[in-house]
């Protein structure tokens, strides 16, 4: 094995991480290919061709998306972020039964959109991450997980529970994105901070925290169980 595709490894092993968690995810697939998750192998391959596409774009120098690496780093950054959360907002809205939740839903969602669409007068989404809103919309949708919990209300029960892949995916998002908006905003408004106290390594631990719990819950769960 090359010494360069060793350094690959070891300095980018969050991406080694998507892929396992893609393997994983299609292996189980038989167990969820009817329900609302039916898609969530495609967000996680395109996370993975997404972080694959963003080194090569950032640390090649015979690898041109577009002419401007920046450009096109910020670019495939800010497009991938509305296909993720819109996934995971619409996925809830239609998993949540109460419709007082359903409606907060659909307001957090608004809100999330309208700040990508605000953040776009402030900022330039071809030459800058729109950290803003990101991070505002990963708030929005810890906050949507923790409501479909409270959505099970007297019926949550942890042995059935355990073997319900929303549950699981809801307990890894929770986690990740009660952390990563602070993160994000420190990584790119106080540089020192994020250097000082190595929070990439924390952020990493969180990404890798968030599909070891996705990975059980693909592994354990059972199809009469989703939901």
């Amino acid at each position: 094995m090359s010494s360069d595709l060793l350094l690959f490894l070891k300095t980018n092993f969050i991406i080694g991480v998507y892929f396992i968690a893609l393997l994983i995810s299609i292996f189980s697939y038989r167990k969820y290919f009817d329900t609302v998750l039916k898609y969530f192998p495609i967000i996680i391959a395109y996370t993975f061709l997404n972080e694959l596409l963003g080194h090569l774009i950032k640390y090649s120098e015979n690898f041109a998306f577009l002419l401007d690496k920046t450009f096109a780093n910020d670019i495939i950054y800010n497009i991938y972020d509305i296909f993720y959360y819109g996934f995971f907002y619409i996925v809830y809205w239609k998993l949540i039964s109460q419709q007082q939740f359903k409606l907060w839903v659909k307001r957090l969602s608004f809100i999330a959109l309208g700040s990508y669409v605000l953040s776009c007068f402030f900022q330039n989404p071809m030459l800058i991450s729109l950290y803003y809103a990101t991070s505002l919309a990963s708030l929005i949708l810890a906050v949507i997980c923790i409501l479909y919990l409270m959505d099970k209300g007297s019926n949550w029960q942890w042995k059935k529970e355990k073997y319900n892949l929303v549950c699981w995916v809801s307990f890894g998002l929770v986690f990740f994105h009660s952390i990563f908006p602070v993160l994000f905003l420190i990584g790119f408004l106080q540089q020192d901070i994020w250097d000082a106290y190595e929070l990439h390594t924390v952020l990493r631990f969180s990404i890798l925290s968030m599909y070891i719990l996705f990975c059980i819950g693909f592994i354990k769960s059972r199809k009469r169980s989703f939901g």
